[in-house]
């Protein structure tokens, strides 16, 4: 599922600073996430990434443009420098190092949130690390070498991470200069994460659920300044902002009319009439889920029952932020996305808000549930009804502030009963425009992987063994006969990918695990047809590693790989105890027969859920899984 910046709508202007009046006397509103409350060091970094750009561009770009960026942009490098500054590095004998900060030389890009882009192209700094740099992360005793990245992390191979989550992870290119650095949060056992392309991208955002008390936990000090912002600061706390309970209507006031009344009453009550009581009636209970993740109790348990006043309390907030509007026209303007599967319908010139109709398959890329999110996708998947319009719309627009305006806004509607409500929310639902930040990468690390892949003939005995696995599976749903091409070699990789269940502790419990994991996404995959009805090919990004022809090339990709690089699939090196040792150039033996890969990715909606990786080699004379893997963004 998308990981979407979706904060109860009193985030909504989380955006550029601003100015505001709060009633009965005037109190200056004050913002957070500036380039002025940047520490010293943050700010150097800020400053000589701006001069950089300057110079390649013969620009004169402001470093505070900084105070411009997304809401996403910000927090994603406050989060992750406070991360790096806060972790100190020593060698194994206990000598300092200095910081993980230490390492970086200069910013090349910050991506807070990038739309329809996978989870390891978001929430991410882009880096130049000083020359020593690798070398310093090899003899810290702080981070691990992990094995190589051969699915994510185009251009940037080298993995190293801090053991646990939550992690800080260099990925870093061949000539050991360039690098992403993003925070890992969140872990997810083994089938979940396949299913839930929503972890992937929140998983790097420290907004996300109870990841900013995550954070805290093993860095202190980060103030997060953008929970503030749901209630804005101590001034806006002491306003007269509450709602009593019993005064969300039970029934929306103009839900059973137009959709286009609809919207415009939800508006109007928010912003003008300052009564979000009224438009809290159009929250439908499936978009609590977005309160709980970006909410300013994200993290916590909501009660469906105190949803809307939570809601409709962090609404009152941003209105009196904005200040009091004399008609709609001065608190909304309308906005626009650009994504597949929406259809824009034409609206008066004096709307203050874009309207789209969104396809079945698109409307579940709104949705903040993951599993709401994926069995509305495969419903519509089974049905063939995906591509189909009619049920969900999508409304978009900014608000307009004294000193700015906000990230565009989207609200996904639909019919509930007899009224229009509101299902789902988003903040910055489009990309950013071109030039909204430096971006001093060279493009030799990081473009998207183009590299022609090598490319042969598999053993046609494996492809045989391959494509009976994959039918029995997810086609004849013969969940006895996939398990049987599961080596016990895999009882590693079950112990790797445990999530708080308890280890299996024979071998006939570490079978019964791994049949009843493949059950399970079996059957919640439900009818498939075609292998590519379900699966997506993901193509690697390694040298060594061979792509091979064959006749399921829509829906998986299989990889012929050398002996050498085994060790980067099997599951005993992942951990600070037993890192990945990565061969020399003497040890690389040329065999490409001994070892094959197939690399998927459910379809499912919303952002890349995890790939799923699995290592066929010879068991007893059988081609066999000897180890899997889930591989996130």
């Amino acid at each position: 599922m998308s990981n979407r910046l979706m904060g109860t709508l009193g985030l909504l202007l989380a955006v550029t600073p601003v100015t505001a009046q709060q009633k009965p006397a005037a109190t200056p509103v004050e913002f957070h996430g500036t380039y002025e409350e940047l520490k010293p060091a943050q700010q150097q970094l800020i400053d000589e990434w701006y001069a950089e750009y300057n110079r390649m561009t013969n620009d004169h770009s402001d470093p505070k443009e900084y105070n411009e960026f997304s809401l996403s942009t910000r927090t994603t490098f406050e989060a992750v420098t406070h991360a790096l500054m806060t972790t100190n590095l020593s060698d194994k004998s206990g000598k300092p190092m200095g910081t993980a900060l230490d390492l970086v030389q200069a910013i090349e890009a910050i991506n807070g949130k990038v739309p329809r882009a996978r989870g390891d192209l978001q929430f991410r700094m882009y880096v130049l690390l000083k020359p020593d740099a690798l070398q310093k992360l090899k003899d810290s005793s702080e981070f691990f070498r992990d094995r190589d990245n051969t699915v994510y992390h185009h251009g940037y191979p080298l993995s190293y991470r801090q053991e646990g989550t939550p992690s800080i992870q260099f990925s870093i290119a061949k000539d050991s200069r360039h690098a992403d650095i993003d925070v890992d949060y969140r872990s997810s056992g083994f089938p979940a994460g396949l299913f839930n392309g929503h972890l992937t991208a929140a998983n790097s955002d420290v907004r996300a659920g109870n990841n900013t008390q995550t954070h805290l936990q093993r860095w202190q000090g980060l103030t997060s300044w953008w929970q503030n912002l749901f209630g804005l600061t101590d001034a806006a706390e002491t306003a007269d902002v509450s709602v009593a309970e019993g005064e969300v209507p039970p029934i929306p006031r103009k839900g059973d009319g137009k959709l286009e009344d609809a919207v415009q009453d939800f508006l109007q009550a928010w912003l003008v009439e300052q009564r979000p009581e009224i438009s809290a009636a159009y929250l439908s209970p499936r978009s609590f889920a977005c309160l709980k993740e970006y909410g300013p109790q994200a993290g916590k348990e909501i009660n469906a029952g105190v949803a809307p006043y939570l809601a409709a309390r962090d609404m009152a907030a941003t209105s009196r932020a904005i200040g009091k509007a004399a008609n709609l026209q001065q608190a909304a303007k309308p906005s626009s996305l650009e994504q597949a599967n929406l259809k824009l319908i034409k609206q008066p010139p004096t709307a203050t808000f874009s309207l789209y109709q969104a396809s079945n398959g698109a409307a579940a890329d709104f949705e903040c549930d993951p599993t709401q999110a994926y069995d509305d996708f495969d419903r519509s998947r089974v049905a063939g009804t995906a591509g189909k319009f009619g049920r969900y719309f999508v409304s978009v627009f900014r608000l307009n502030a004294p000193g700015g305006r906000s990230d565009p806004i989207s609200l996904l509607w639909t019919r509930e009963g007899k009224y229009w409500k509101v299902v789902a929310w988003d903040l910055e639902p489009e990309e950013a425009k071109p030039r909204a930040m430096p971006d001093t990468r060279r493009g030799q690390a990081t473009a998207a992987a183009t590299a022609r892949h090598a490319h042969s003939k598999g053993d046609p005995d494996f492809l045989h063994a391959l494509h009976d696995f994959l039918h029995s599976w997810l086609v004849a749903d013969n969940f006895d006969q996939a398990a049987t091409y599961f080596s016990p070699r895999c009882n590693a990789c079950v112990d790797t990918n445990l999530a708080g269940e308890s280890k299996p502790s024979t071998p006939a419990e570490y079978s019964a695990y791994i049949r009843n994991a493949i059950t399970t996404v079996g059957k919640d995959i439900g009818t498939v047809h075609h292998l590519h009805d379900a699966l997506k090919p993901v193509m690697p990004d390694h040298e060594g590693l061979k792509v091979v022809e064959h006749a399921g090339e829509d829906a998986y990709t299989v990889v012929a790989i050398p002996d050498y690089l085994a060790d980067t699939f099997l599951c005993e090196k992942k951990s600070a105890g037993h890192p990945y040792d990565p061969p020399t150039e003497t040890t690389r033996p040329k065999s490409y027969r001994n070892y094959y890969a197939t690399l998927f990715v459910l379809r499912t909606p919303g952002d890349h859920p995890a790939a799923l990786t699995l290592l066929w080699s010879k068991d007893s004379g059988q081609w066999k899984i000897i180890a899997y893997e889930m591989v996130t963004p």
